[in-house]
């Protein structure tokens, strides 16, 4: 029974002493806010409200930035698969030459000397 009302006035105690150390806190809290000249008050009230304007901004301008990027991914995948589907072109087109040629070579050897002839006769008129 002893412990209990020692518990209990330990209790009381430290509720009390929570309650001293919140009003305390307030009250030093209200001297410094009383303390501070005013220009330094409206110097924050400024600085909170520049910052609220700068979130805002931040916000609003997220918004086209990310649709920005979306697209830019979208044409990024778009150009990945024309890549792919020239590069398969090309795969079916050099087959097509190699069967060609195995099966045509006489003719494989003209049309390569003619190609090459022309491409010449280009570069030496300029």
């Amino acid at each position: 029974m002893d412990q209990q009302r020692s518990s209990d006035v330990v209790s009381d105690a430290t509720v009390k002493a929570s309650d001293l150390c919140v009003n305390a806190e307030k009250t030093l809290q209200d001297k410094i806010d009383q303390s501070k000249p005013p220009m330094l008050q409206n110097l924050q009230e400024t600085a909170g409200a520049a910052i609220d304007k700068a979130t805002d901004l931040a916000r609003k301008a997220s918004a086209p930035i990310n649709q920005a990027a979306d697209a830019i991914h979208g044409i990024a995948q778009d150009v990945g698969q024309a890549a792919s589907t020239v590069y398969q072109q090309g795969a079916r087109a050099g087959g097509s030459v190699s069967r060609y040629t195995s099966e045509q070579p006489l003719t494989a050897l003209v049309i390569a000397g003619a190609i090459g002839y022309g491409r010449a006769r280009l570069i030496h008129r300029l």
